[in-house]
């Protein structure tokens, strides 16, 4: 995810989506034209981080209770953990690839 800087514009891209009549009426009466695509940009970016939380939270419950390897800390247990999601082999993430 990028990371935004306040003050400074983004690049934007136009984009197109049908949505319900009810909600574009909504809109129009609530929120003014020049605001709209900021409100809409907002809204959908706040709707895309509690999917990615909702996945985070998931994720977490499915991981093992207890680690298998005796005395590992969480730290060593997570940083395993994220190579193995990652795809890359050990040696290259872990900087050891001659």
């Amino acid at each position: 995810m990028k990371e935004r800087i306040v003050g400074i514009s983004t690049p934007k891209e136009r984009a197109t989506f049908s949505i319900a009549a009810e909600i574009k009426n909504r809109l129009e009466d609530e929120v003014p034209k020049s605001e709209r695509s900021r409100f809409v940009e907002k809204a959908i970016d706040q709707a895309l981080r509690a999917v990615a939380v909702k996945r985070l939270k998931k994720m977490l419950d499915e991981l093992p209770r207890e680690s298998s390897v005796r005395g590992e800390s969480t730290t060593d247990f997570l940083r395993l953990q994220r190579m193995k999601w990652d795809g890359r082999p050990f040696d290259v993430l872990e900087g050891t690839k001659k």
